[in-house]
């Protein structure tokens, strides 16, 4: 019989329950993009009621991780395993690529293909960081892209077949709202600054913002912000560690968002800094236009430090340019949901493990 079921807001109505068994060896440390994005879809899937879990773990006794993921989770309605069940009927592999086996239908997330578009130039290290995608474009009975963009890429890398590739946008989540920041760090109150937050690896190209920033903005008592887990430039503000809230009041505070990133497969930051109502300046480049739309300040040019030093002085003496693209990124941010996404992911799963 189908029933209709009420997870975060979002009515969900199926016919039967599927078992889903998830890669989860990541989900308690990753605090990345991809963390964030199966935390987000698993809490849905789970308030859902309509599929059964079971969390695939690297451990021999695997039952001992499972009061720490249902802390994460906020749900105790989940097994644990280290093996793919022999009655799952789809194994979800959430982090680009396959990393459990024994499932008889196979659904992979890639976010990006990175490791092709930028190989490493040491041969076994390529290797490594390869093999796991191709496993995964030839075993997976459906791939899921986070864009447009990334599908191309997932066919023109891969050769993986258009119709095999379902693409499911991200979101931000529900904490990331407009409003004046209430919890700054110590480092940045009481003082204007420009905001980063990612990787510091040389496709998010930070050093030429690092440039632009030093030469007009540091100048005139503007710091630079960099949420990351490496070490940031000197002179630039280091954020670790935040909580929600915080993180939070660290996009609401924020000038802006500088995003010069030269390769993306979908760009969560620019999207959180856009619920919070903080304007985006963004490279235009890989899947960024997808998800900004025409709320962002685009620099066409985005390894131009000049390009960069126009875009960023311009956001921080224009009022009005701030509010307008506050207002145009508020209304471009309402177009994503994580409850549409886990919605339409739980649908491939469904339909791969028909």
């Amino acid at each position: 019989m189908a029933r209709s079921v009420q997870g975060g807001g979002a009515h969900w109505a199926y016919s039967n329950s599927v078992h889903v068994a998830v890669d989860a060896h990541n989900l308690l440390t990753d605090r990345r993009g991809i963390g964030v994005y199966l935390r987000a879809d698993l809490r849905r899937m789970l308030a859902s009621g309509d599929c059964r879990v079971t969390l695939l773990v690297r451990h021999a006794l695997p039952g001992l991780k499972k009061r720490a993921l249902s802390a994460e989770l906020g749900s105790e309605d989940f097994a644990v395993a280290s093996r793919v069940p022999r009655d799952a009927a789809v194994v979800w592999h959430p982090w680009n690529g396959t990393f459990f086996h024994g499932g008889r239908r196979n659904v992979v997330t890639m976010h990006d293909v990175a490791p092709f578009v930028y190989p490493d130039p040491d041969a076994q290290k390529r290797r490594s960081q390869q093999a796991p995608f191709e496993i995964s474009a030839r075993t997976a009975e459906r791939i899921i892209a986070d864009s447009h963009f990334s599908k191309g890429g997932i066919e023109a890398h891969l050769g993986v077949e258009p119709e095999r590739i379902a693409v499911v946008p991200l979101a931000a989540d529900e904490c990331f709202t407009p409003g004046a920041p209430e919890d700054l760090p110590a480092a940045l109150r009481d003082r204007p600054y420009v905001l980063y937050v990612g990787a510091l690896e040389e496709r998010k190209n930070v050093t030429t913002l690092v440039e632009a920033w030093r030469n007009v903005l540091d100048p005139r008592g503007i710091t630079l912000a960099i949420v990351s887990g490496e070490n940031p430039p000197a002179g630039a503000v280091a954020l670790r560690d935040l909580g929600p809230e915080r993180f939070r009041d660290v996009y609401r505070g924020a000038l802006c968002l500088a995003f010069p990133t030269l390769y993306e497969g979908f760009g969560l930051p620019a999207l959180e800094a856009m619920a919070c109502g903080t304007p985006a300046a963004v490279s235009r480049v890989a899947s960024l236009p997808e998800v900004c739309g025409d709320a962002a300040r685009y620099i066409d040019e985005p390894r131009s430090v000049a390009a960069w030093e126009a875009a960023l002085l311009e956001i921080a003496s224009s009022h009005e340019l701030r509010a307008d693209l506050s207002r145009r990124g508020l209304e471009q941010a309402a177009k994503f949901s994580w409850d549409a996404t886990a919605r339409a992911t739980l649908d491939v799963l469904a339909g791969a493990g028909a």
